[in-house]
């Protein structure tokens, strides 16, 4: 288990500069800047404030120096907040997008588990059919589709839930936020946890356990489960990225004040540190989630440790 994690941490920094490099030059390649707009800025000002940001500097240097700022854990001033740096807003976004990604994963495990035993307790019958047909309208169905019809149906039509703002982290906000971003990974975890159970359960000691007269909990809790979960457990980083990722489209979609919010004002205004910064929190948290799943992983098949 520790050469699997010094492998996984001796590739996550190269993986990481390369992100942060990548995304910064794709930055200064887009169109536009941090100081245009509707009117123009005075040539002189717009030079003094190049200066003062570094803007003027040749690429290589502005990332060195980027990087160097980083190493030392300062994301530098935000160009358009001008009050706050990007360490001040990333503090305040972080824990809402945390609390909808760690929210909606559990959801996801939770539905996807007990519709994927479910399925799998009942092969080829039309519970096992019909839970696979939902499974696979729930993948197909991303969260920006999902999430406006859950705010129409659920907030405008039934009234039972608001449909926008943080309302001081009141429970009821999150709750659209949340089902519309677990939905599509319950439906993939359902349909691994299913085809892993299926799979299980025809080998032959799971069938020594039921001609011995053991109970299906029993079965299924001690002797298919945790082999069962290895394909779910290899999904799980991929899952979180994708939670990540997708919550950047909810909390626009609710009006949520996580990072989302600013990753999108951030890339409109060209906000070049901001976007820097939460897509540099952003890889970084993926790789963390990575090497959280492949520990899930070698716990579960021990064949992968070494």
């Amino acid at each position: 288990m520790l050469d699997l994690i010094r492998r996984r941490l001796f590739t996550a920094l190269p993986t990481l500069a390369a992100v942060v490099i990548l995304s910064f030059v794709l930055m200064r390649l887009a169109p536009g800047g941090p100081f245009d707009g509707e009117r123009p800025l005075d040539p002189r000002t717009r030079e003094a404030l190049m200066s003062t940001y570094g803007l003027d500097l040749p690429l290589h240097q502005q990332i060195g120096r980027y990087l160097w700022r980083l190493a030392h854990g300062d994301f530098g001033p935000s160009l358009v907040y001008r009050d706050f740096t990007v360490t001040d807003l990333i503090a305040r976004g972080l824990p809402v997008s945390l609390a909808l990604g760690a929210l909606a994963l559990l959801l996801a495990l939770l539905l996807g588990l007990s519709t994927g035993m479910t399925a799998a307790a009942r092969p080829g019958s039309r519970t096992d059919h019909g839970l696979m047909l939902g499974a696979t309208l729930l993948t197909a169905l991303p969260s920006f589709v999902v999430g406006p019809l859950l705010a129409l149906i659920f907030g405008l039509w039934a009234g039972w839930l608001p449909v926008s703002g943080w309302g001081e982290g009141e429970p009821g906000h999150m709750v659209l936020p949340v089902v519309a971003l677990a939905l599509p990974a319950a439906g993939a975890i359902a349909k691994l946890a299913r085809a892993g159970l299926a799979q299980v359960l025809a080998q032959d000691h799971v069938r020594m356990a039921r001609a011995r007269g053991q109970g299906w909990p029993r079965i299924l809790i001690v002797h298919a489960l945790r082999p069962a979960l290895v394909p779910v457990a290899s999904y799980l980083g991929p899952a979180a990225a994708g939670l990540l990722t997708g919550a950047v489209v909810i909390e626009t979609v609710f009006a949520l004040p996580g990072l989302g919010r600013y990753f999108v004002q951030g890339a409109l205004n060209r906000d070049y540190p901001l976007v820097l910064g939460v897509v540099t929190l952003y890889a970084a948290l993926i790789i963390l989630f990575n090497l959280l799943a492949d520990l899930a992983y070698g716990w579960l098949d021990p064949r992968v440790r070494g």
